[in-house]
């Protein structure tokens, strides 16, 4: 293989392609890159052993194509120190050749043989849905799921498709998320299915566009045990967890007496300074919730404590209730909302924090004891 390519834009493909095959991998051909450069492209392929990765690099020239295996954190190490306009990738049976002006790194490789087969996305998909869409909805949910935990299904999202609908939902058993959206194509049938939280990771740091195009499409294939979307030539496949989600439907609250409307940056910067004067072991802040105020409230043993107060809008009676600031923290520093929503019933059941239309989105809280 013998290529000379745009330095940045190998470079962005392999800072993408480090979320896969960073941390520990169980096999060494794990932390690696495959590159298969043909017809003018490289394409770099990258897998943990669950999800895995498919890019297009444009080459400037490729005057012998070929295919070679190698570390992905090294080969990016070098990429990223050099100031180079273009570089040159070469390899041969023992190395990966990098040229640069003035320098020259080989890197031993590893039999392309051994690396793990990679999916790509073949005929036509079971939906299509706008990137932009499918972006709002992960990254308004994936903060939610479990990090961890023995209950597997919560350690991952579930995408459930209803005709041309879509909703995500997220828990860990003390929140949940979810957001919903429109398809712009829907073929197959309807569906629930839960992707794990670290292909979605994957997905929002990879699948982005220019952020004037409003246009690009997620196209998106379901398969009895695996997920493989594309958008352009880049294609992210997971293998699905399994397992049954909680119904989540029975953990939304049903009635409420009390809604608090609020500005979300000023909510979201009060519940920021709280927590500034909290610990692990007093993980909560007080609201205090009248009639057109919020006392937020908190305290931490030997260090002291705070008091915020903002203007708000309350439907109903005065009440005072405590929550997890980082739950808090989390949903608000994600919607784009100005104003949201907090409905709320008794200090000791959830509180549902929203935008205009619950369809949209929706934040189900539990609270937390504010005694001593």
């Amino acid at each position: 293989m013998k290529a000379i390519l745009p330095r940045q834009d190998l470079q962005d493909a392999l800072n993408s392609i480090a979320t896969l095959t960073g941390g520990r991998p169980t096999r060494p051909v794990l932390s690696c890159v495959k590159l298969n450069a043909e017809n003018d492209l490289l394409e770099l392929c990258a897998t943990d052993g669950e999800a895995g990765l498919r890019l297009n690099v444009p080459a400037l020239s490729i005057t012998s194509a070929g295919e070679v295996v190698v570390h992905a954190d090294r080969l990016l190490k070098i990429i990223r120190e050099l100031s180079d306009v273009e570089i040159t990738l070469e390899s041969d049976d023992r190395h990966c050749t990098v040229r640069g002006e003035g320098s020259e790194f080989h890197i031993f490789t590893m039999d392309a043989a051994d690396f793990p087969p990679i999916p790509t996305f073949e005929g036509e998909p079971d939906l299509r849905v706008a990137g932009v869409e499918l972006r709002k909805m992960v990254g308004r949910t994936v903060y939610a799921s479990a990090r961890e935990t023995s209950r597997y299904a919560i350690n991952g999202v579930l995408w459930e498709k209803r005709d041309k609908h879509m909703f995500v939902v997220a828990t860990d058993g003390r929140r949940l998320a979810k957001a919903g959206g429109n398809l712009e194509k829907s073929s197959g049938g309807d569906f629930e299915v839960i992707v794990p939280a670290k292909a979605l990771s994957v997905f929002e740091r990879v699948f982005t566009s220019a952020p004037d195009d409003q246009s690009w499409m997620v196209d998106v294939k379901v398969m009895p045990n695996q997920i493989i979307m594309r958008a352009g030539d880049s294609i992210l496949s997971t293998v699905l967890i399994e397992g049954n989600f909680p119904k989540y439907d029975e953990v939304i609250p049903r009635e409420h007496d009390k809604v608090v409307r609020m500005g979300r940056e000023m909510l979201l910067g009060a519940v920021r300074r709280a927590a500034l004067l909290t610990t692990e072991d007093s993980r909560a802040v007080k609201l205090a919730f009248e009639a057109e105020n919020l006392v937020i409230t908190s305290q931490a043993p030997e260090h002291g404590d705070a008091r915020v107060e903002i203007p708000i809008s309350l439907e109903g009676e005065p009440l005072t209730i405590g929550f997890n600031p980082a739950f808090l923290i989390d949903a608000l520093r994600v919607l784009p909302f100005e104003e949201v929503f907090l409905e709320l019933h008794e200090s000791f059941r959830p509180g549902v924090l929203r935008g205009e239309d619950k369809k949209e989105f929706l934040y189900v809280i539990m609270p937390v004891s504010l005694s001593p």
